[in-house]
């Protein structure tokens, strides 16, 4: 019977009623050398599936939230940015027509400042034109009546002596001051001829002396020449007198001195011991 305290070592469902080997896969009783555990297996699977499809369901609705809330911005933004936009063209046409008329009345006075200034121009150019034509008669009549154009010989006598004259009211020289610079120029002309002839005739001087230096010079060159010569033509017959002695040394010391000439012989004496 079941009331039996040794009932649990003869229990026929024990082993139904025992504790599973493993129950997660982070029990701690399932080891290394128990082989409880396997690579590929997995117990929560079903849990962490059903786990992350309440995930998935909260986070799609987080999106869907979220996703309305941006759109629900987004138009009350664009309306906001339409009645800003709305505000600003308006504030521009007010702007440009302010505009428009500030330019309009800057032309007109613009223009009316010009025309004035081109009165009051032409006033100035009339009196100037007609300033500078009554000057124009004035000068014309003072040149005609003038001592310029009558010549008067007077008007350029100088107040510093008679030798000076005013250069701008002077007419010319006199005839006795135009002989006076004719017969300077002539004896000018003398003196230069003169000096162009003296200058010829030392010319001529030095070009003498340099020819005769130059046939000096020829002459003193053709004599170091021909002493040249007589000193090469010396040198050369004293060069064949001391061959001829040379060779007739080399003779007599070939044939009267050096007449005892070694003989294999003579040679094959040598290098036969060790000493």
């Amino acid at each position: 019977p079941e009331t039996r305290r040794e009932f649990a070592l003869n229990d026929p469902d024990a082993l139904k009623k025992d504790k599973p080997a493993r129950l997660t896969d982070d029990d701690p009783r399932c080891g290394i050398s128990g082989l409880q555990k396997l690579d590929g297996e997995d117990l929560n699977s079903k849990a962490r599936t059903k786990y992350q499809q309440e995930q998935m369901r909260e986070w799609t609705k987080s999106q869907i939230n979220e996703r309305n809330a941006a759109d629900m911005n987004q138009k009350h933004a664009d309306l906001l940015y339409e009645m800003k936009a709305r505000e600003l063209d308006q504030r521009a046409c007010e702007l440009a027509a302010a505009e428009e008329e500030c330019r309009r009345q800057i032309n007109m006075a613009t223009k009316n400042f010009n025309l004035a200034q081109q009165r009051e121009k032409d006033e100035q150019e009339a009196m100037k034109r007609q300033q500078q034509q009554d000057d124009n008669y004035t000068e014309l009549s003072n040149h005609i009546y003038g001592d310029m154009l009558t010549e008067n010989p007077a008007v350029a006598q100088s107040a510093f002596g008679a030798h000076r004259v005013i250069t701008d009211r002077w007419k010319g020289m006199s005839p006795e001051q135009l002989a006076d610079i004719r017969n300077r120029q002539e004896q000018q002309r003398q003196e230069k001829e003169r000096l162009e002839m003296e200058e010829r005739l030392r010319n001529e001087e030095w070009d003498k002396q340099r020819v005769d230096a130059d046939r000096a010079a020829v002459i003193l060159e053709r004599r170091e020449e021909r002493l040249k010569k007589e000193l090469e033509r010396k040198q050369a017959h004293e060069n064949l007198r001391l061959g001829a002695e040379q060779k007739a040394h080399m003779d007599f010391m070939d044939k009267e001195v050096y007449t005892n000439e070694p003989t294999a012989q003579y040679f094959m004496q040598f290098n036969k011991s060790s000493r």
